[in-house]
């Protein structure tokens, strides 16, 4: 038994480590976006500052990327957005050439906008994924509360999700959703728990109304 454990630990994967930016890392970013970034992005600098996610694994090299949040802008009447963009740094390129954008596309984050009021940093976003319609991401943001009491009642019929019913979620983020025994097209809403655990919901549009069809809380 115990010699099972042992190799049990020896196996396993070794743990995530985290950091802080150096002050070289946060430097090289700064002037990279300075003079990089405003001559490529339409609209400007991003009017904050970037937010590092450094990690690696015992024994490998850092991954070091900063995400930077576009200025809020109307991505249509009812809804705000800002874009994050990420960039990788490497240690070992020459400098001023340590930073490069992702090859991932950009993330859309939204929220609903207020009438006749200039957008402002929210502190509650919800990533969109941009092939989901505006008019169904208005519609999923104002309603979700209630699209998701009726998900907990679906939460009961699925083993994977029974044990999170009573979870606090939250939403966020609003995505494409595969269809199901022949449905329409769905669309998809990714809550996340007080136990950091998640929870997909594929909801059904019909005539303009919308209603959670299937939960799935399987680990991704």
């Amino acid at each position: 038994m115990i010699a099972a454990a042992v190799a049990g630990a020896i196996h396993a994967a070794p743990a995530m480590q985290t950091r802080e930016p150096s002050a070289e890392e946060r430097n090289s970013f700064d002037e990279f976006y300075r003079e990089q970034v405003p001559a490529r992005v339409s609209g400007g600098p991003s009017l904050f500052a970037p937010a590092f996610d450094i990690q690696r694994r015992r024994g490998e090299p850092w991954q070091v990327i900063a995400r930077v949040d576009s200025a809020p802008r109307h991505h249509s009447p009812e809804l705000c957005r800002q874009v994050r963009t990420s960039y990788l740094y490497d240690a070992k390129a020459p400098k001023g050439q340590r930073w490069q954008q992702s090859a991932a596309e950009p993330e859309w984050y939204v929220w609903l906008a207020t009438p006749n009021v200039v957008c402002a940093a929210a502190q509650y976003t919800v990533r969109m994924d941009p092939a989901v319609a505006n008019a169904d991401a208005t519609a999923l943001l104002r309603q979700h509360r209630e699209l998701l009491l009726r998900a907990r009642l679906l939460f009961a019929g699925n083993s994977g999700c029974a044990r999170q019913r009573a979870l606090t979620f939250r939403l966020s983020a609003i995505e494409p959703a595969p269809p199901s025994n022949g449905a329409p097209a769905m669309v998809g809403m990714v809550f996340e728990s007080d136990r950091d655990t998640h929870v997909r919901v594929a909801v059904r549009k019909s005539r303009g109304e919308y209603a959670a069809w299937n939960v799935n809380c399987a680990a991704d």
